[in-house]
């Protein structure tokens, strides 16, 4: 059970020099009113409050890149182009889970999403591999029969 009690303090506005590491909370656009002032960026320091805002939004973004990847994966596509994006989405949200949030989420939760990514990633390098093979031989056998 939580008490919150209220100080009568002037709050100050302070501005740093320096870039603050933290989670934005919020996009830039959105502006929360917090006794009748309106503030815009907000960053989340310290890490225990972050967690759960971080999972969060990694676990939406997530879930809208599987459900993606499954349609990626499962179209007809004889070029590869669905294939390569699906890689190419893959490495992204990794990129941006290692750069991002990667100060805010549990070791467990990242390899747990580690270890399917890859597998979504092996899944798509076999099939673009076998797709560029089978190419392959039909332009040889292409060159044979002229």
């Amino acid at each position: 059970m939580y008490h919150v009690t209220r100080k009568k303090k002037k709050l100050k506005k302070i501005e740093f020099s320096d870039k603050i590491t933290g989670f934005p909370m919020g996009s830039p656009k959105k502006t929360f009113v917090i006794e009748q002032e309106k503030i815009k960026n907000i960053i989340v320091i310290n890490s225990k409050l972050a967690h759960p805002l971080a999972a969060k939004k990694v676990s939406k973004e997530y879930q809208r890149l599987i459900a993606v990847l499954m349609e990626l994966l499962t179209s007809d596509d004889d070029t590869g182009e669905s294939l390569r994006e699906a890689l190419n989405r893959i490495e992204k949200f990794r990129q941006e889970i290692k750069n991002k949030y990667r100060d805010f989420l549990k070791k467990k939760e990242l390899e747990e999403m580690g270890k399917q990514l890859k597998l979504f990633q092996k899944e798509a390098q076999i099939r673009f591999i076998e797709l560029q093979n089978a190419i392959y031989e039909m332009s040889m056998q292409q060159g044979k029969g002229k």
